[in-house]
């Protein structure tokens, strides 16, 4: 049988992605909605530096942005970016994944409840209206 064709483990797990350096998976943890909204940034180390950009997608785990810096993965930022029929901005902690270019993926981190709640209520939102 070919490997794209096995469906799980024994104990019904999902197959895991090729590892990636730092013993991660690329399998993304939810699935991502197009989304376009402005982004500011600051990297947890160099709180006065400021940095703008567009989120490109939004997952319950994290986002996909374009931003005009040089930032390595494994970075923490302090982001806070605006969610389509939220009152206002959310504002949370993420770790920069991967990059291509100046396309960054970020996975949030200490994450609390009420923003989780705020994330998953868009997600649901713009899956319905795919």
């Amino acid at each position: 049988m070919h490997p794209e064709f096995v469906m799980g483990d024994e104990a019904g797990k999902p197959p895991a992605g090729p590892a990636l350096p730092g013993g991660k998976s690329d399998r993304r943890q939810g699935e991502r909605y197009p989304m376009d909204a402005g982004l500011v940034a600051h990297p947890a180390h160099n709180r006065n530096r400021v940095i703008r950009g567009r989120v490109v997608d939004l997952s319950r785990a994290g986002i996909s942005a374009v931003m005009a810096a040089d930032l390595e993965p494994g970075e923490v930022l302090e982001v806070q970016f605006g969610l389509p029929y939220a009152a206002r901005p959310v504002q949370m902690k993420a770790a920069i994944c991967n990059r291509e270019g100046y396309r960054y993926g970020l996975e949030f981190v200490h994450v609390i409840a009420s923003q989780q709640e705020m994330i998953n209520r868009t997600c649901a939102t713009l899956a319905l209206l795919r």
